[in-house]
């Protein structure tokens, strides 16, 4: 590292109990540098530069900016949070931009985050990330080789598109082969009572069990479901695109939720595969995905919280939080950000009367979620009383059979009467459907 590098790190780095950071990383070099042959070394100088460019001139005077293997880091010397984040996904946005319309770096993208580390941290990450010049990092593997398909696949998409069938097996790095449990990616119709329509669609996997339908991860085992789940969440990710793109293709649109369990995304590394997942949905087109968070840990530090929903923002409309039924005390969540927090009810629930405790459970997650200006959500929605007093007590958005059948693909939003609702027939096989999301 450069004397004047070092200074500057020292400077930056002096007196601080945190350091807001900044990284940007590059994807498919090693595909460019196949592409370009002998061409290549003023290629990748010319990829650096225009990097640095772009970056060093949207950073104010005391930040630092490092040129790493494969990206570059900073250290924001004002900038916190929402802030951050903000400058970062601007910087993303706009290089993204650049290299797609430029003919010999369309295939180049990029993943971006930022976060809070301590300074230690920071000289740890900035230690194993090599600065300046060094050797192109090897292949990107298969999810980032999968985002940049799914970015060219927004460009060339028909009307004819649709969306691939489930792949039976996937190899992760490291050669071990996974056995794929679900049967297929579907769409759950949701409905929004404030609006009296059908506004976003759940995507979700699906496995048919004796006849019985299981949803999500309750497709496969628990034990040692840590691969699965990453792989689970890669799927639906992709899956949800394919869709809203062949809808987008037809000239209509509607919101799609996509699910993520918390391990999936919170460490960096398998965080910045996912992320490099959901950076091939163009910018103007994330306004109509919300992403939720499952599996939230009841110990997860409040910090961490921060620092992972903050990075997820810029890639949807809004971050919503899926919570264990009844849970009701939601101020480990102040600061975080998220735009509403939802719970299944569990289907012994689902059944004849409505218990009061079923409706102080509701009620209870909805002035939480009030207190800390968010919406509410409910899945599973079977009962036709269960989804009146509910509305009554201001829940916003159900999921459920009551609501409508799975699809293989998202519809146009579409309006729909809670009368239209309770009173329309529902063959009594579906009645008995366990549904769990």
């Amino acid at each position: 590292m450069q004397a004047e590098l070092k200074m500057k790190l020292k400077l930056a780095l002096a007196g601080r109990v945190d350091v807001e950071m900044g990284q940007f990383q590059f994807l498919n070099l090693a595909e460019l540098k196949a592409r370009a042959g002998d061409s290549w070394q003023p290629l990748r100088a010319k990829i650096y530069d225009v990097s640095a460019h772009f970056i060093e001139k949207r950073l104010d005077p005391d930040d630092v900016v490092f040129r790493c293997q494969g990206g570059f880091l900073i250290i924001f010397s004002q900038l916190t949070g929402d802030s951050a984040a903000v400058r970062v996904g601007e910087i993303l946005d706009e290089l993204s931009a650049f290299f797609l319309g430029d003919r010999a770096l369309n295939a180049l993208k990029m993943v971006a985050e930022s976060r809070t580390v301590s300074p230690e941290e920071f000289l740890d990450i900035i230690a194993r990330a090599q600065p300046q010049d060094l050797p192109v990092p090897p292949a990107p593997g298969p999810d980032q080789a999968g985002a940049a398909r799914d970015v060219a696949g927004w460009r060339e998409a028909g009307p004819e598109s649709s969306p691939a069938p489930a792949t039976r097996r996937w190899t992760e790095p490291g050669a071990r082969t996974l056995n794929i449990p679900w049967d297929e990616i579907v769409f759950k119709p949701c409905w929004d009572a404030r609006r009296n329509s059908v506004t976003h669609h759940l995507c979700v996997a699906r496995r048919i069990v004796n006849g019985w339908p299981a949803y999500g991860r309750d497709t496969f085992p628990a034990i040692n479901s840590r691969p699965l789940n990453r792989l689970l969440d890669h799927s639906v990710a992709k899956a949800a695109q394919r869709g809203f793109q062949r809808l987008h293709a037809e000239g209509a649109s509607c919101g799609i939720i996509i699910p993520v369990h918390y391990d999936t995304i919170s460490s960096l590394s398998e965080r910045m595969q996912y992320f490099a997942i959901l950076q091939a949905v163009p910018v103007p087109i994330r306004r109509h995905f919300l992403l939720r968070i499952d599996a939230i840990p009841d110990g997860a530090p409040v910090g961490q919280m921060q620092e992972l929903f903050r990075s997820m923002m810029p890639f949807g409309a809004q971050i919503i939080a899926r919570l264990p039924y009844g849970v009701s005390d939601l101020r480990r969540f102040d600061g975080c950000g998220v735009g509403a927090f939802g719970t299944e009810i569990p289907y012994r629930l689902g059944e004849g009367e409505v218990a009061t405790a079923t409706v102080q459970a509701v009620l209870g997650l909805v002035t939480a979620a009030q207190s800390l200006k968010a919406e509410t959500f409910l899945t599973q929605i079977e009962n036709a009383s269960l989804l009146g007093a509910s509305v009554s007590a201001g829940v916003r958005l159900f999921s459920g059979d009551l609501i409508g059948p799975d699809a293989d693909r998202p519809a146009p939003l579409r309006a729909l009467e809670f009368n239209e609702i309770v009173h329309r027939t529902i063959p009594p096989d579906d009645e008995a459907h366990i549904v769990r999301i």
